[in-house]
C-alpha cells in the first residue's frame, strides 16, 4: 500500500508541473479534530465447531467519541490544488485506534495562500495498533474554510464524512473461543464517522 500511494504522488507530479507552468511548492502541515463514530455494520461467514457454516450481517447505530491528530507532508501545485501524504493516528472506533497512511488533494478555489472555501478528498490504509492487526482501508470527503495566517500559512476549519474498514475476531457460539483463521471465509467490519478538525498548514 505504501508503494502504490508513493508511485501515485510521483506519477501526479509531472503532469502537475506542466498543467502549472512549473510552479511546485513544498507543503506541511498538522491537523487535530474530534470524530464522532455513529454506524458499524459487519459481515462474518465462518464454520463453527460443529462443522457447519454461519453467515450474518448487520449494522449498529451507536455513538463513540474519538480523536485524531495527523501531519502532512505534499506540494503545491499551481495555486489551488495540493496533493500531500498523512500520516499519524486516529480513533475509528471503541478502544480502536490505527495508523492512517493516507493520499489527500484538496481544491481551494480562491487559492491556496487565500480565504475562502476548501474541499478535499482522501484514502489510504488504515494500520490497527493492537488486536486484528490486518490492513485495512480508510476513505475521507471533507470541505471547510480556509483562513490565511501570513503569507504561505494559513488555517483550516474542517468538516469531514470518513469510512474505514476493518476485521473482526470472531467467536465460536458453542465453544466461546476464536474461531480459528482457517474456518473464516469474511470477517468485515466498517465504521462510518464525522469529524470536526483544525489544521494548520505552512
Amino acid at each position: 500500500m505504501k508503494k502504490r500511494l508513493l508511485l501515485i504522488l510521483l506519477v501526479l507530479l509531472p503532469l502537475a508541473n506542466v498543467r502549472a507552468g512549473g510552479f511546485l511548492r513544498p507543503s506541511f502541515g498538522l491537523e487535530w479534530g474530534y470524530t464522532g463514530t455513529f454506524l458499524r455494520t459487519w459481515q462474518h461467514n465462518f464454520i463453527c465447531n460443529e462443522g457447519y457454516r454461519i453467515i450474518e450481517s448487520d449494522k449498529t447505530w451507536r455513538y463513540f467519541s474519538n480523536g485524531m491528530i495527523e501531519a502532512c507532508a505534499g506540494v503545491d501545485i499551481g495555486g489551488k490544488v495540493n496533493a500531500s501524504i498523512y500520516s499519524g493516528l486516529a480513533g475509528v472506533y471503541f478502544k480502536r485506534w490505527m495508523i492512517p497512511l493516507e493520499f489527500r488533494v484538496r481544491y481551494c478555489p480562491s487559492g491556496l495562500v487565500n480565504n475562502g472555501f476548501i474541499c478535499y478528498a482522501g484514502a489510504g490504509g488504515m494500520f490497527p495498533t493492537s488486536t486484528r492487526t490486518d490492513t485495512n482501508l480508510g476513505f475521507k470527503l471533507g470541505g471547510g474554510y480556509r483562513v490565511s495566517v501570513f503569507r504561505s500559512i494559513s488555517v483550516d476549519f474542517l468538516l469531514s464524512a470518513h469510512c474505514t474498514t476493518d476485521h473482526d475476531s470472531i467467536v465460536d457460539p458453542d465453544t466461546k473461543r476464536n474461531v480459528p483463521t482457517l474456518d473464516i471465509t469474511d470477517c468485515g467490519a466498517k465504521y462510518v464517522a464525522l469529524c470536526a478538525s483544525i489544521a494548520i498548514n505552512f
